[in-house]
């Protein structure tokens, strides 16, 4: 049985509801497949390999959670995946734009870089790399970030055509070859810094610049302003909603067991959830808030450099016919920096205005309100100090946090230690673990979230930064803390939306949401397309059988042939060479070449023994044979 994917989950759980009712997006998807809780194994199905039929189970409990209407913990999943997905997109969608524009440049560059001419005076090929370099100014000139495609327009190709032999006459050609290819890169990027500007400076004057936007009228078109005021508006208003469903919440756990105008268990853990919720709105806008005000600041900052620098080289430049080049040439290239900066700053500003769209949207889909009976208990509820006590143990004795060991005791590691503004230099630029929330309260007051009091001090443990809403409870904390943080862990499988409220997305890696966004980034799951077909009106056959046969007697002759075959019966015997045998190999080692070698070398040579016949001529005698031997 196979491994299956969160993704091929995900895509099963979007058809399952499509064919129920209701169209979920992919990420939403994931994100609740993936927080399905293993009833036997007692974590989430995604932290252990999921066979078929656990992926079947995920799936069914996965829908069932997405479709019921009793289950308010949902609606922060939903919120969760639809913000960060519509984040997830803008930055996408820029970063593929840069790096489009980005690649198309760096082609125009490595192809300049790696000319070489064959002869100083070949002026076909000097031509061509002069077209080159204006091609690459056509990418890198017409827009604050460069875009991938040369703009088709003959006033800014006129501009730059000018602006190009101005600063970088074709005469210069010659010296520009003898360079290196890394000089080459630096004149290329210095030579279109200094071509934008004059095309900024030009558009300053009203003399030219075409297509070039403006940095006042953007800021302009995207009332920064009034988009920083809405969401200081919409801030403050989620925070007082916060604040009545946490002291409803309190003000109903102090009335008695008893008394009929306490709200009944079911709505207070609605009051819970959508607690919930608004707290995670309330971080998306204070994360939008931040970002849009320090992107305001920096973007005022850039444009009045950029400003002052224009009124600086107008009045340098004036009616003059020409100026030295050493002078102006580097304003031109500062002009062209700080407009690129500024225009960051925009887009950045446009995207948090899209993002601020997406949260006004999610509003209208769903954004609970107090219900009637509990702000009827929070009218009645006793203050202290105009808030609600947290704890409801007031009366108990004084807490010292002076008893809780300071940096000097430790690293906060293995044992918690109290930081302070008095101990720690660093204080204030310490990074709250759980966005700041109080985990005693969340432990103790059955997942009420409350934000900490970091003038009580900052506990660190095992590399986390915490902080608590009442004194008790950084006492207590400090005295176990690892089972709050199991505690902590407990609760976030009962109610999966807290991972990604409480960032601690590195305890739960398969469940977490940018692990998902990572995910389904690259896939675009379409679960239904409309799709045509155009069909000839007379088929053409290319394909020739060559064993067509048209004789129909012949056709008769073969199946009856076929016919008379399946009558028959076919053995079969296995002898040595039939070609049933197995077939088999054997491996052996071959021997190897072995040879002597002695000290002592020894041989014989025997004697040699010949005949003669004597007496054979001459005087008559009797024939004598003669045997010699001969020593060799």
């Amino acid at each position: 049985m196979g491994i299956i994917s969160i993704q091929t989950i995900s895509k099963e759980l979007m058809l399952a509801c499509r064919q129920l009712g209701r169209a979920i997006p992919e990420t939403l998807a994931a994100l609740v497949a993936s927080t399905i809780v293993n009833a036997a194994g007692g974590g989430f199905y995604v932290e252990r390999p999921i066979d078929e039929g656990e992926a079947r189970i995920v799936v069914e409990e996965a829908a069932k959670k997405i479709l019921s209407t009793d289950q308010p913990g949902i609606s922060a999943l939903r919120l969760q995946a639809a913000y960060e997905n519509a984040f997830a997109e803008l930055d996408r969608g820029a970063r593929n734009q840069s790096s489009d524009a980005k690649s198309a440049e760096d082609r125009s560059i490595a192809w300049i870089s790696g000319f070489q001419a064959k002869f100083d005076a070949d002026f076909d090929t000097l031509t061509g790399l002069y077209k080159k370099i204006y091609q690459f100014l056509l990418l890198r000139c017409t827009s604050p970030q460069g875009t991938s495609r040369a703009v088709q327009d003959q006033n800014v190709e006129r501009e730059v055509a000018a602006a190009l032999e101005s600063v970088f006459p074709r005469v210069g050609l010659r010296s520009f070859v003898a360079l290196t290819s890394s000089e080459k890169a630096a004149q290329l990027q210095e030579l279109a810094g200094i071509v934008l500007g004059i095309r900024l400076f030009n558009k300053h004057q009203n003399k030219g610049g075409v297509g070039l936007p403006t940095l006042d009228s953007e800021v302009d078109r995207l009332k920064a302003d009034e988009l920083l005021v809405c969401v200081q508006k919409d801030v403050d208003e989620v925070t007082e909603f916060c604040k009545k469903f946490a002291d409803s919440i309190l003000a109903a756990k102090r009335m008695a067991p008893g008394d009929r105008s306490r709200p009944s268990e079911e709505e207070g853990e609605r009051n819970r959830s959508d607690l919930l919720y608004h707290r995670q709105y309330l971080c998306y806008l204070l994360n939008l808030q931040e970002d849009i005000a320090g992107s305001i600041e920096r973007m005022q900052g850039d444009r009045g450099a950029f400003n002052e620098e224009l009124i600086d080289l107008d009045a340098l430049v004036g009616g003059r016919i020409s100026v030295p080049k050493e002078h102006v040439y580097p304003r031109f290239d500062s002009i062209s920096k700080k407009y690129r900066t500024a225009w960051q700053e925009v887009k950045l500003l446009e995207a948090r205005s899209k993002l601020y769209t997406v949260l006004k949207d999610l509003r209208k889909q769903y954004f609970p309100q107090l219900p009637e009976a509990s702000m009827e208990v929070l009218a009645k509820a006793l203050r202290e100090g105009g808030a609600l006590l947290i704890d409801d143990e007031e009366n108990d004795e004084p807490i010292d946090l002076d008893t809780i060991p300071g940096p000097e005791a430790g690293d906060g590691m293995n044992s918690p230690v109290r930081l302070t503004v008095d101990n720690a230099p660093d204080f204030l630029m310490l990074p709250l673990d759980f966005q700041g929330f109080c985990i005693h309260t969340l432990v103790t007051q059955n997942r009420l979230l409350v934000p900490g009091n970091p003038a009580m001090g900052v506990v660190k443990y095992a590399g986390r930064y915490c902080v608590f809403a009442t004194e008790r409870g950084c006492s207590d904390f400090c005295t176990e803390p690892q089972r709050y943080f199991g505690s902590v862990r407990e609760m976030c499988y009962q109610h999966p939306e807290l991972i990604h409220l409480l960032r601690i997305h590195e305890d739960f890696p398969k469940s977490s949401l940018n692990t998902i966004l990572e995910l389904t980034s690259g896939s675009h799951a379409v679960m239904q397309a409309d799709v045509g077909t155009e069909t000839p009106l007379h088929f053409e056959e290319s394909n020739i059988d060559k064993g067509y046969e048209w004789n129909e007697w012949k056709l008769r002759r073969e199946a009856l042939h076929m016919a008379d075959i399946r009558r028959k019966c076919t053995s079969t015997t296995q002898t040595a060479l039939s070609h049933l045998r197995r077939e088999t190999e054997t491996q052996v080692y071959l021997p190897k070449d072995m040879a002597t070698n002695t000290t002592v070398n020894k041989g014989t040579n025997p004697p040699r023994y010949k005949k003669y016949h004597r007496f054979l001529r001459g005087e008559p005698m009797p024939m004598v044979v003669a045997e010699i031997k001969f020593d060799l």
